[in-house]
């Protein structure tokens, strides 16, 4: 469409989505010469990120409509950072919502209305003076993303309008320019018609996110390339054919195409025509050898001088589908991804380079050979990187309806959009045009998908058949069509989001005609990722199973500085709007400063090679099995010494070389456990019978179906203790503690003091009909003062028994804390250990005191936390956890696993489940000397 008069009404139409817009072209930069190219500077492009003039509106009506008139009165602006969102520089108000719009509850809106008073608008300008590389030349505007709606003036005249907030809107400047000062005003609207199908799960912003550069045009400018790189089955010939869109004196001009390699070698080396040129001796683009070669296009005009010089890196292979079968240079490719939001805890999604090489480095360190841009473009240089580490992309077009067909879970498309309605059927197929303009070139784009959640019509069939129409070379993915199977030929693949892995086993036994992939699969929300071998034994399995991406790289949460004037991670709620889904955006595999979560190295385990998970088992197994020959050597060699019993009114005493205990016959174990002068123990302790709750039990109702173990833990009391007992080489104890709210459950706790300076403490736990789940079951205790540090001989890092084949065994150290997970939970485990030794250290690092604590022949789990899980449970957020002064010490003999299969409904496995009519025990021994 094109006008030069601007109308409000465009918000509201879904006909209307780019007004004077320019075409949509690849991602190419163009330079006046090849020093430019080498030196990575064009004199042909001009930044405009900075500081911008700005002013804020509620809504339209409240906006300063006439603020791009050259005589506009700017005294009431502020100023604004370009790129970023407005939102997160004291503008307006930050929201998170999962599938409801934003208005949901307060405004009674369809597609594709919008709340005319609660619509904000921001109003941003910019004065400028053309660089001289630009002058006496047409000059382009481009923005890289502006959410949700944009009008554009420059110097009083109005340029154009365009939605789609993820891919670029340029716009030609030319006949506006002026020589000197030259003004541009951008009218940024967070809510239209678009609103309706940028439904995607994360805080809703608005603004100018992404840079904003002004570039000029030559007399004959690349307009376009597509350099259509392909692989003959011989994995050696390469194919080129280039496909160009020259603009401007296009007559005599020429382009010159060189491609080299690494080293310099020239594959070719003259003028483009239309041939397809063939070319030997290439290396094949994949994952394990992501080889590019280097194209430099030279561009000269009629008289033979160089117009432009455009560097761009291309990878040759062959993606295609073989017997059902997804296949990348003739070989099965299995899929071990990852989804990823575009995040920065400060920004936003308004990210930076650092960013996206951070994110690489994790990839590339834990074995991720697959993204899936959810659920929209990224930024090129995200691409590119993709390209250099061969990384397959899932390239999805920004598109997501969520909102508008499924309520509360339950299926409802009365009202869906797009659906198969006419009138927003050009918008979501320019949607698809415009990634695909710009992200051809990149040999990393192997799949375009047609969004996410957005149900099922005739217009996203329009967007697959675009797709495949353009690019044969490449498949279509959507996954909504498990929704709506009439438009089952959207998809080259079957697609799903969250299947139980025994579901995807009945399909791949159904002798299907497409392949299987999880879009979306392990929701690793807070402490999760149980259950991820299920999944990649069907890759094992079954050929048609091509592996899946985890949801999703980073927790989305962002600094704030809260009530109490902390500065702290927020997550939905915390900032005061409504609706909203809470911590519901914290499903990351590191967290929102971009660090590990726990749970990666069991990514890294599960997306390794199969010969390099045999070599990492095989090793883990030698070496427990060496620690397991010097712990029974080692307590063999230990000395006895004679034990003293002391029998007091209140408590019995047990005194040996170096250490004292005290049994209280009232507190239900020993309140006193001194070794060489130190008390260890706070309290007496407990069976530990409830582990704090993680989001995953919180999704499937755990919690509540197991509430009684929770009332049993806190209110744990025992009777009278038995002494069992009692000569001068060994004293044993023993309590009975019923556990309240299980009818017919005890808990026995037994403690022996042995003359080998030991303190052995067993704890049992006697299966009783109809009790609920058990989340676990050990024994737990405080300790008098904080263990500095904690070291172990066992797995690494943190496991659980869903969640442990990633770990290295060996001897490890940590300091006790809780993992930052948005809302605290259970942590912190380590699972299959023969000795923990919890130490105190003074100021300058030397340790004071040490408690160890031994296997008795069978590994146990424990964790040592700074606080109890009933604290953990009662958080909202980690900074409102106290500090006691006290660690928390739970050694198990039996944990539930933590889940991954989704976080809202799907328990954990089987397997890893505590059935309340079993018994359970744990056995282990403390030294005293």
């Amino acid at each position: 469409m094109n006008t030069t008069k601007p109308e409000l009404c465009w918000l509201t139409d879904p006909t209307v989505f780019a007004v004077n817009r320019l075409d949509a072209h690849s991602d190419h930069v163009a330079y006046r010469t090849v020093e430019e190219v080498a030196a990575g500077r064009s004199s042909l492009r001009q930044s405009l990120d900075g500081e911008w003039c700005f002013c804020w509106s509620s809504n339209p009506a409240a906006r300063p409509a006439d603020f791009w008139q050259t005589d506009a009165d700017l005294s009431a602006f502020g100023t604004i950072k370009v790129p970023g969102h407005i939102e997160l520089q004291g503008y307006g108000e930050l929201q998170y919502t999962n599938t409801l719009y934003p208005w949901d509850g307060r405004a009674a809106l369809r597609p594709p209305q919008i709340d005319w008073d609660n619509a904000p608008v921001g109003s941003y300008v910019l004065d400028f003076t053309l660089d001289e590389g630009l002058q006496g030349q047409r000059v382009c505007i481009s923005f890289q993303g502006v959410e949700q709606a944009m009008y554009l003036w420059c110097n009083g005249h109005f340029v154009g309008y365009a939605e789609d907030s993820f891919t670029p809107s340029d716009f030609d400047l030319t006949d506006c320019l002026q020589e000197g000062v030259n003004r541009l005003c951008v009218e940024v609207h967070k809510r239209c018609s678009a609103s309706w199908i940028e439904d995607q799960d994360f805080f809703r912003f608005s603004g100018i996110f992404r840079s904003v550069f002004l570039y000029a045009k030559p007399k004959v400018h690349l307009a376009d390339l597509w350099l259509r790189a392909g692989l003959e089955t011989d994995n050696a010939t390469g194919t080129l054919a280039p496909r160009l869109k020259l603009e401007g004196e296009t007559a005599g001009a020429q382009v010159q195409l060189r491609l080299v390699d690494d080293e310099g070698y020239a594959l070719y080396d003259g003028p483009v025509t239309d041939d397809t040129l063939e070319l030997q001796g290439v290396q094949p683009w994949s994952h394990g050898t992501p080889t590019l070669y280097h194209a430099l296009l030279t561009l000269t005009d009629a008289d033979g001088a160089v117009q432009e010089v455009v560097p761009y890196d291309i990878g040759f292979r062959r993606f295609e589908m073989i017997d059902g079968v997804m296949c990348l240079n003739g070989e099965r490719v299995v899929f071990n991804g990852v989804n990823r939001h575009e995040w920065n805890a400060e920004k936003g999604r308004a990210i930076g380079p650092e960013d996206m090489y951070a994110a690489m480095e994790v990839f590339r360190n834990n074995n991720i050979n697959a993204v899936r841009t959810c659920h929209y473009p990224n930024q090129s240089l995200w691409y590119d990187l993709c390209d250099e580490n061969g990384i397959y992309m899932i390239d999805e077009a920004n598109l997501e309806s969520h909102g508008s067909w499924q309520k509360l879970g339950a299926v409802e498309p009365s009202w869906n959009v797009p659906g198969s309605l006419p009138e927003w059927k050009d918008c979501v197929v320019d949607r698809a045009r415009s990634m695909f303009e710009r992200d051809k070139n990149h040999a990393a784009v192997l799949i375009w998908s047609c969004g996410n959640e957005s149900y099922a019509g005739e217009d996203i069939l329009a967007m697959s058949q675009f797709f495949h129409e353009q690019d044969p070379g490449r498949l279509v993915h959507y996954e909504g069509v498990f929704h709506n199977r009439a438009f089952d030929a959207i998809s080259d693949m079957e697609s799903r989001m969250y299947a139980k892995p025994w579901e995807i086993r009945d399909y791949l036994e159904s002798a299907p005609a497409k392949p299987f992939i999880l879009c979306e699969y392990m929701h690793d929300m807070g402490n999760s990722l149980g259950g991820m071998e299920s999944y990649i034994r069907l890759a094992e399995e079954y050929p048609q199973y091509q592996g899946g991406f985890i949801w999703d790289y980073m927790d989305q949460a962002l600094t704030h500085t809260d009530a109490l004037g902390r500065r702290v991670l927020g997550y939905g709620g915390d900032f005061g709007e409504r609706t909203t889904d809470y911590n519901f955006s914290g499903n990351g595999i590191v967290y929102a400063d971009g660090a590990e979560k726990p749970a990666m190295q069991e990514v890294r385990y599960w997306y390794a090679e199969e010969a390099d998970r045999a070599a990492h088992d095989a090793g883990n197994a030698a070496k427990a099995r060496a620690a397991d020959a010097a712990l029974a050597a080692e307590w063999q060699a230990r000395p006895t010494v004679p034990l003293t019993v002391t029998e007091g009114d209140g408590n019995l005493g047990v005194k040996g070389d170096g250490f004292e205990i005290l049994f209280s016959y009232t507190e239900g174990g020993p309140v006193s456990l001194r070794i060489g002068g130190t008390e260890w123990l706070w309290r007496a302790p407990r069976p530990a019978v409830w582990r704090a709750s993680t989001d995953n039990d919180r999704g499937c109702g755990f919690p509540q179906r197991s509430a009684a173990w929770l009332a049993a833990d806190t209110l744990a009391k025992a009777g009278q203790p038995e002494v069992v007992l009692e000569t001068s080489d060994r004293v044993t104890v023993q309590y009975r503690f019923p556990l309240v709210g299980v009818p017919g459950a005890e808990a026995v706790l037994t403690y022996t003091v042995t003359d080998r300076s030991a303190l052995e403490v067993e704890a049992a736990y006697h299966g009783v009909a109809e009790a609920p789940e058990l989340p676990c079951f050990g024994v737990k205790f405080q300790t008098a003062d904080p263990v500095t540090v904690t070291r172990w001989t066992g797995l690494s890092g943190e496991t659980y028994p869903d969640r442990y084949k990633g770990a290295e065994f060996g001897c490890f150290e940590e300091v006790p804390h809780i993992e930052p997970h948005l809302v605290p939970q259970e942590g912190g485990l380590h699972m299959y250990t023969r000795r923990a030794v919890l130490q105190q250290r003074d100021a300058r690092g030397r340790t004071t005191a040490a408690l160890e604590l031994q296997s008795c022949g069978t590994p146990f789990a424990f964790s040592a936390l700074p606080n109890t899980a009933q604290e953990l449970e009662a958080a909202q957020h980690p900074c409102e956890l106290p500090a006691t002064g006290r660690t928390s010490v739970t050694v198990l003999g039996a944990v539930r696993g933590v889940g991954g299969i989704d976080s809202w409904g799907t328990d954990v496995e089987e397997a890893y489940r505590l059935s309340g009519a079993q018994d359970y025990t744990v056995r282990f021994r403390i030294l005293l000397r």
